[in-house]
């Protein structure tokens, strides 16, 4: 039996909507959901990190948004091309409460050739992440404009 065809670009969001601004990247693909194209598949990836390289399987195109630590403001946007360059080393010290992070999920699906061949990375500097926090209100007031900017990117 055929798999179904599915949309050429994948949008993850990443988080943990029960650690403060961890939720980002969650929040981010549930509006994501009712403002994408057709040709767009939305997914939120709650889990172990090293999950989204099945997650990422066969896509050719793929861009994830998470929160990050890294030390700049909180609120703070930066967008990370992946496709070819290993991540930044700031970004190893992401916000993943898990034994793998973003950072080491990327590099590992690298070197066993099973990344997208484009992949793009949306982190938001978070301010807390403490259990039962909700979003800061630094992160929540940059949720419309990463919106704005992966629904940008989609169309590339």
């Amino acid at each position: 039996m055929a798999e179904p065809a599915r949309a050429p670009v994948l949008v993850i969001g990443i988080g943990n909507e029960l650690r403060g601004d961890d939720g980002a990247g969650v929040q981010v693909a549930r509006r994501l959901r009712a403002a994408a194209a057709d040709d767009v598949e939305i997914s939120i990836h709650q889990g172990e990190p090293a999950g989204l390289i099945e997650t990422w399987r066969g896509r050719e195109s793929a861009v994830i948004v998470d929160a990050m630590r890294s030390g700049v403001p909180p609120g703070t946007i930066r967008r990370i091309d992946a496709s070819s360059d290993p991540l930044p080393g700031w970004l190893s010290g992401s916000s993943s409460t898990h034994a793998l992070g973003l950072h080491e999920a990327i590099e590992l699906a690298r070197t066993l050739e099973r990344l997208p061949a484009r992949l793009i990375v949306y982190a938001v500097e978070g301010r807390c992440f403490e259990t039962g926090a909700e979003l800061s209100a630094a992160v929540r007031a940059r949720i419309p404009q990463l919106v704005s900017m992966v629904l940008e990117e989609t169309r590339h």
